[in-house]
């Protein structure tokens, strides 16, 4: 799955591999679904929507229910975009961009430290900083503290999973992947392969 930030990073590029479609409202639906659509990224839905009113893209899974995004289409201030067809492209519904709320200069320094902290202590590459799965365990802990009550102090340490639980994990991850690249390359209607060959006393056979 993509986070919010490189599913944006998609839609200022106007990637058409994105779409938004507008789920399917039954008398048993929840009526905030009027106020919100699924956003698929070559045809996988991801954890994300996006709101037909001010296009914020809101995290939604179906445990944690529709309560916060019952709370965002109540405050939504901006007058709703009137979508005519059930699937559009990304960049028709997308149309305007966002600017970046802006962080103050304490929080930027306590992360900075947290960071080099964090590079020193585990003994890890500067740039584990920018690698995209560090991104996006960052992401969904702060998208995790949006969800968590604010009167009470949370120990990071019971949200983070045990070594062995994510050693168990990463069978379950590669099925999943391998059965989305299947889905993506079968959808292909060509492809090429690069094979990069060098010469020292190993390959010297394959003159």
């Amino acid at each position: 799955m993509l986070t919010k930030k490189e599913i944006e990073q998609l839609i200022n590029k106007k990637n058409s591999s994105l779409r938004i479609i507008k789920p399917t409202v039954t008398p048993k639906s929840s009526a905030v679904w009027n106020s919100f659509s699924h956003i698929y990224v070559n045809d996988i839905k991801q954890e994300y929507v996006i709101c037909n009113q001010c296009e914020e893209l809101l995290i939604y899974k179906p445990s944690f229910g529709t309560n916060s995004l019952s709370k965002h289409a109540s405050s939504c201030q901006k007058i709703k975009t009137t979508v005519s067809h059930n699937q559009t492209t990304i960049n028709q519904f997308y149309a305007s961009s966002k600017n970046e709320p802006a962080i103050p200069d304490r929080i930027k320094q306590e992360i900075k430290i947290a960071c080099v902290e964090f590079a020193a202590l585990d003994s890890r590459s500067f740039k584990t900083i920018h690698g995209i799965g560090f991104e996006n365990l960052a992401q969904k802990i702060f998208d995790a503290g949006k969800y968590l009550p604010i009167s009470k102090g949370i120990n990071v340490e019971k949200l983070l999973p045990h070594p062995t639980t994510v050693s168990r994990e990463v069978n379950k991850l590669y099925n999943q992947k391998h059965q989305q690249l299947v889905s993506i390359c079968e959808k292909m209607l060509e492809y090429s392969v690069v094979v990069d060959f060098w010469k020292d006393i190993h390959t010297d056979s394959l003159e």
